[in-house]
């Protein structure tokens, strides 16, 4: 009796994860990719463009060069480094790109919100839109001009689409595969069935009002992204997500760096939803907002791989509990995996291509890498 119980609190659980991932990937799959409109006789709107960082010295100069290379009025857009804990001939060298610097004092407690609190405090110019990124991302020389697009068309926040800029060991290709099946499921899943899109933490675009708005009186250690996006929803706002947009975002080599990121994210997932669980039953039953329920919904689901192995194991369980809890772990792992497969098909599809067509290119399995061309970086999407 004890087993049953056992059996059937797990097929319940894992039914709830598989039907969540399987519906918006799905959804996602049918999507047509939406592009911004190119229009040369609108007004280029005044960007903002926010790189905090932290003892980045190694990464943060192609960062900000990338945003220098911007095909835009250069007198509508700054670039802004918050700089903590620096090298002073890295600052230096960022100044010489054109960028700004913005030293931040030495700070304990110090975290990628309260950074972004002390320039907002000091910072009196006038913009229409700011744009985040990590100090490891690079941009196509063309963002500014597609974020202009999107906030011309009306959007307000809009999020990018982040790939991998290195996929050089078996680590960094399992992470570049996880952004893959996120950028499908929880951003052009959720817009296709008319949800807001999820916010990854870079390659954020929002209105200078709204981002004013939510970065108020934020106190959070980790998961500032997650505490943005609940407070944005919260105002039920939109996050559209700009599929042509490529923020190229490193990504991590290291096992045990891979490891404790996650372990980061879970605990900035349980934390949230510890903290929002009522609130979103409140949201949706008073004001009908279903997208910040939607959004605490996510953060009460299991990580994916946790998610497969239970499954797996689930269906060697009852093979000895009769035919009707066999079928059932069948259709529910079977949902699992068609969910994460389904994003990973074209991916897949380009990469024969590439490896058909472009024989010389398949040992560069990275198809969102940037690499040196003698000095000048080139930022290439291969299809």
């Amino acid at each position: 009796m004890l087993f049953q119980i056992i059996i059937i609190t797990l097929l319940f659980i894992l039914a709830i994860n598989a039907l969540y991932l399987f519906v918006f990937s799905a959804a996602g799959f049918s999507a047509k990719e939406k592009l911004s409109l190119p229009n040369e006789f609108v007004d280029n709107k005044r960007i903002l463009i926010l790189i905090p960082g932290y003892k980045e010295d190694t990464v943060i100069i192609s960062s900000v060069q990338s945003v220098m290379a911007q095909h835009y009025n250069k007198a509508k857009f700054k670039c802004v480094v918050l700089a903590d804990s620096f090298q002073t001939s890295t600052i230096e060298n960022i100044k010489q790109t054109g960028a700004e610097v913005f030293e931040l004092p030495e700070d304990e407690n110090r975290n990628k919100a309260k950074s972004i609190q002390k320039f907002l405090a000091c910072c009196h110019e006038s913009f229409d839109a700011c744009i985040v990124l990590d100090a490891d991302n690079c941009i196509d020389a063309s963002m500014l001009q597609k974020a202009n697009n999107y906030l011309k068309s009306g959007s307000r926040i809009i999020q990018a689409r982040r790939v991998a800029k290195n996929e050089n060991n078996s680590m960094s290709r399992l992470d570049a595969l996880s952004e893959i099946i996120n950028n499908h499921i929880f951003r052009k899943g959720q817009r296709a069935l008319g949800l807001s899109a999820s916010l990854i933490g870079s390659g954020m675009i929002i209105d200078m009002n709204v981002f004013r708005m939510v970065m108020k009186d934020m106190n959070v250690v980790s998961g500032f992204d997650k505490e943005m996006e609940l407070r944005i929803l919260k105002n039920k706002l939109t996050i559209e997500y700009a599929e042509d947009i490529l923020v190229y975002d490193e990504k991590v080599s290291n096992h045990n760096n891979f490891v404790n990121q996650r372990r980061r994210w879970s605990y900035a997932q349980m934390f949230f939803l510890k903290k929002y669980c009522i609130s979103a039953f409140a949201q949706l039953i008073r004001f009908g907002n279903c997208d910040y329920f939607n959004k605490v919904i996510q953060f009460a689901l299991m990580p994916r791989v946790i998610c497969l192995g239970l499954s797996l194991s689930l269906i060697l369980l009852t093979a000895f509990s009769g035919i009707t809890f066999l079928i059932a772990s069948i259709i529910v792992f079977v949902l699992i995996v068609s969910a994460l497969v389904m994003p990973l098909l074209p991916e897949l599809k380009r990469r024969i291509f590439t490896f058909k067509v472009f024989p010389s290119l398949s040992g560069n399995v990275d198809s969102h890498s940037y690499f040196k061309k003698g000095r000048k970086k080139v930022y290439s999407y291969t299809t």
